[in-house]
């Protein structure tokens, strides 16, 4: 993968756990994953896999797309909003 990719899909995920008003524990437990899988996620030391991906993007009303997508920083808050 890209390192602009996996940049993206780990600042993404943060800023919309962060626009959501979630931490990384409630972010966890409602897509069934361990605090520290979120917390390597946006270290960057893993990425989500396609059905944590698709998880995630059903918690904040996104597309897996959205997520993945190498956009300008903040952007993510547009998308959480």
């Amino acid at each position: 993968m890209r390192r602009e990719a996996r940049e993206a899909i780990v600042s993404t995920i943060r800023e919309l756990r962060e626009a959501a008003g979630l931490t990384q524990l409630e972010l966890a437990v409602r897509v069934r994953v361990t605090p520290s899988t979120v917390y390597n996620w946006e270290s960057g030391r893993a990425i989500p896999g396609v059905l944590q991906l698709r998880a995630v993007a059903r918690e904040f009303k996104v597309s897996s797309d959205d997520i993945q997508l190498v956009e300008p920083e903040g952007d993510a808050k547009k998308l959480a909003a």
